[in-house]
């Protein structure tokens, strides 16, 4: 499974298309839509399978729908759009919304063609593309990325109609877990101690602003199913200015992470800008499931531009051996240049 088209319009400030081949550097001055795209596609990915789209969810938070909306203007609709390759073929959704009304309409492509297009009507949905498939549905379609939406209130025995639940299947299922979203805010997550309980702490995740960070190196040290991923964390290591690293409870109910780095411990709080913002990305890529796709906002964030090409060279040589499929962004030119240099996909905006 491999990302190819993701698309915005309507979302924040920018409209935006691109293709992707593999792992691939979005470039970009700031304000130039490089995060909006990065964030359109977690919004999307953290609603999958849900049964509204989700401001709010474990990839990103929007705390007011102005703030996604076109102008703040809630009645404006906003779309996301996303393709991704399955084997020989591939297959594409895209989810508009409006706050204010409620209006909701997905299509679903194949081969970047449309499929089946629906949308709300009065408090059910329609078919309202192909325009000789007249079919109406059951339900309103708010359903993300989920075959559920097209439950039409008599029998469809059109082939196109069957098609397009083929590949909200294939969607919902192929997509469940493969996707991981690192933000550029990764540096104020940062803290001297952190509580040993965390709600629902994701599997192989860092979390979005790398909060869980210290409690994933926590459990690749001490878990003896990790042992691989130990191995691999240690060698990586240097690349985010560390030598070694220790991580432990200091007291009742805290656990703290301590580093060695230029032959003194101290603790990861200390650290600099460097280490912050690199240390996320390095255990996100050895935390990440196979297979999966790994969007990393800000990449080239306090990396020094002569440590450029040998950072990216590492990211892409981890995901090339875990199978990842990179999606990042940045503004230094630097990146630009090495990514070119180590065969990665550039795309400039």
């Amino acid at each position: 499974m491999e990302l190819r088209r993701l698309c915005v319009s309507g979302f924040k400030a920018y409209d935006r298309c691109i293709d992707l081949e593999g792992s691939t550097l979005i470039y970009g001055p700031p304000n130039s839509g490089k995060s909006s795209l990065l964030e359109g596609l977690s919004m999307l990915m953290q609603s999958r399978g849900e049964q509204w789209i989700l401001l709010e969810g474990p990839l990103l938070i929007v705390h007011e729908a102005e703030d996604v909306h076109r102008g703040g203007d809630v009645a404006s609709p906003f779309t996301i759009e996303a393709h991704w390759s399955f084997g020989e073929r591939i297959y594409g959704y895209s989810y508009t919304y409006a706050t204010k009304g409620g209006y909701v309409e997905q299509t679903v492509f194949e081969d970047f063609k449309p499929v089946l297009t629906v949308a709300k009507r009065g408090q059910r949905g329609a078919v309202i593309y192909p325009p000789d498939l007249s079919a109406e549905l059951c339900t309103a379609p708010y359903a993300v990325l989920n075959e559920d939406v097209l439950i039409p209130c008599g029998e469809v025995a059109d082939e196109r109609f069957k098609m397009a639940e083929r590949i909200l299947l294939e969607l919902r299922v192929g997509l469940k877990d493969t996707f991981y979203y690192i933000s550029g805010r990764r540096l104020a997550a940062w803290k001297y101690t952190y509580e040993t309980h965390v709600d629902l702490l994701p599997a192989t995740s860092v979390g979005p602003e790398g909060q869980y960070t210290v409690h994933q190196i926590s459990r690749i040290l001490a878990h003896p199913q990790f042992e691989p991923l130990r191995d691999e964390l240690y060698r990586v290591l240097r690349q985010a200015g560390i030598d070694d690293v220790r991580v432990g409870l200091i007291s009742t109910g805290r656990l703290a992470m301590y580093v060695k780095s230029r032959g003194g411990w101290t603790n990861a709080y200390n650290v600099g800008n460097f280490t912050k913002s690199v240390l996320p990305v390095l255990v996100q890529l050895v935390l990440s499931n196979e297979g999966s796709v790994v969007a990393i906002d800000d990449v080239d964030l306090a990396v020094p531009e002569e440590h450029a090409e040998g950072l990216l060279s590492i990211y892409l040589d981890i995901a090339k051996r875990r199978g990842l499929q990179l999606v990042m962004a940045a503004r230094s030119r630097s990146f630009k240049e090495a990514a070119r240099r180590l065969n990665a996909t550039v795309v400039e905006l």
